[in-house]
């Protein structure tokens, strides 16, 4: 399978176009993955029901019971369990660093080693996460997948 990349000034909303012959299981796990990555989670907003973007999620985290989906603008609370995202969306890059927070891997600027072995997470809206560290192992891997390694 090629893949092809056009640049295009001035569009309103980019777009992804795939043309096949036959669907193979290539072409049917390329369709898999994106159709999960651009699934959409419904939550509370302002008191207002809205619909956000899997992708643009930068972190979901437990408050007093209460779950949150933090996207670069918003805080929006959300119906699921940190469980479920995780057992849903993990494939799709999020990934559990605490016992109440999933971080969305595709959003992370860079880490920094932190006193007992925990890791600052500095996301792409410039906030830090704690990853603690009994979630490192699971994190590491996770993000060497992500990027094409071996895990060690």
């Amino acid at each position: 399978m090629r893949f092809i990349k056009t640049k295009e000034d001035n569009l309103e909303e980019n777009y992804l176009e795939l043309h096949y012959d036959k669907m193979d299981d290539e072409t049917n796990a390329v369709i898999i993955r994106l159709t999960d990555t651009l699934r959409y989670i419904e939550g509370t907003y302002e008191d207002k029901k809205v619909s956000i973007a899997l992708a643009d999620i930068f972190y979901i985290e437990t408050v007093d019971r209460k779950t949150f989906a933090y996207t670069k603008d918003m805080c929006v609370e959300i119906k699921e369990a940190l469980r479920d995202i995780i057992e849903e969306f993990s494939k799709i890059g999020f990934v559990r660093i605490s016992k109440s927070s999933v971080v969305n891997l595709y959003k992370i600027k860079k880490l920094q080693g932190d006193i007992n072995m925990r890791v600052i997470i500095y996301m792409k809206n410039d906030e830090r996460l704690v990853m603690n560290r009994s979630y490192r192992a699971e994190f590491y891997e996770r993000l060497n997948k992500l990027q094409g390694r071996k895990a060690k």
